[in-house]
């Protein structure tokens, strides 16, 4: 069983420990410590928009830490899991990978594609492995979409869309969601997860476009276009600037035969013939998968290929491209 730390601990930290306690009971990782550079932290509730589970933190029953050396020399783990801002996740990754440690790391993987590729670069150059949150990856509802997709059970697919809608996270340390220097704001981190999965689900676009608008930050808003060549088209749509709105995620696939819809996890076909179902689909608690597999790519028992960090690296390069198309006014960038 893989020894895991946690850096950070926001909402989406405190997700991942509860997650801990699934891969634990299944002999896939522990998690032996947390360290964050302010105690108040351990004892805080912390909102969380794609959850309610952040704002009710269970108890902790980990060693706890302010000293990230401190908790690495006295619980000597295998993996550290890195929850900090997105600013942070270049260069504690690079020193993490440095002394020795193997890294799981939130999403964004960077703020720049050259950030990733100096992380790529160190994981070669040292051995150790790292693995970035795209949980998308690993839920049920992605994973049935996926399937459909490689099967062919419904055709081609002939258009996409992808949304997720938030209010803005303004509970953030020192703000810094709202700061586009430290986030990249929300085209980076929230429409982020649906780029990616269009990446992961389509294959790389031969263009994309994008128009933002600015609200409580920079980029609150991203209205992107991925194109794929003659063969169709994905909308996504990212935006974190609607006040008091409760999260939502959802996405519309059109095949030559069906019809497939998710809203917030909950998946409806409309085939071209016969009558909406609704598929049997397994929860699957994707946070604590996406360790889980890491944990298992390091002792062998896959090969990695579900959530590899150049295909994350590739997203974060997409994003720049959307970003630069909206600053030319939604002007279309060819690959």
């Amino acid at each position: 069983m893989y020894k895991v730390c946690l850096l950070g601990y926001g909402g989406i930290a405190q997700i991942h420990k509860n997650s801990y306690l699934d891969l634990e009971k299944e002999g896939r990782a522990k998690l032996v410590g947390i360290c964050d550079i302010s105690p108040d932290a351990f004892t805080k509730n912390i909102a969380i928009n794609i959850s309610e589970e952040g704002g009710q933190k269970s108890e902790i029953s980990y060693n706890t830490y302010t000293d990230l050396d401190e908790m690495l020399a006295k619980e000597q783990p295998d993996v550290v899991d890195i929850c900090l801002p997105t600013f942070l996740h270049k260069e504690k990754s690079v020193y993490l990978m440095r002394a020795g440690y193997h890294v799981f790391c939130e999403k964004p993987m960077a703020l720049t594609y050259e950030d990733c590729k100096e992380m790529l670069a160190v994981s070669e150059e040292t051995g150790k492995q790292i693995m970035i949150g795209q949980c998308l990856h690993f839920f049920a509802e992605y994973e049935y979409l996926r399937t459909l997709i490689a099967d062919g059970r419904y055709g081609k697919p002939i258009s996409g869309f992808f949304q997720r809608l938030s209010a803005p996270p303004l509970w953030s340390w020192e703000n810094w969601y709202m700061d586009e220097t430290r986030s990249g704001g929300c085209i980076q981190d929230l429409h982020i997860h649906d780029v990616d999965m269009t990446r992961y689900l389509f294959g790389n676009p031969t263009a994309v476009a994008c128009r933002t608008k600015d609200g409580y930050g920079k980029w609150d808003s991203a209205h992107s276009t991925l194109c794929y060549g003659d063969d169709f088209t994905v909308t996504v749509i990212g935006d974190w600037s609607l006040k008091n709105l409760p999260f939502e995620s959802s996405y519309r696939v059109a095949f030559e035969k069906a019809t497939i819809v998710d809203k917030n996890g909950a998946v409806t076909v409309y085939p071209a013939e016969g009558e909406p179902f609704t598929p049997d689909l397994t929860f699957v608690n994707g946070y604590a998968e996406e360790v889980g597999y890491f944990v298992e790519y390091l002792s062998g028992q896959n090969d990695g290929s579900r959530n590899q960090a150049g295909s994350a690296a590739l997203t974060v390069k997409t994003i720049e491209l959307l970003r630069e198309s909206a600053i030319q006014g939604g002007k279309q960038i060819a690959l």
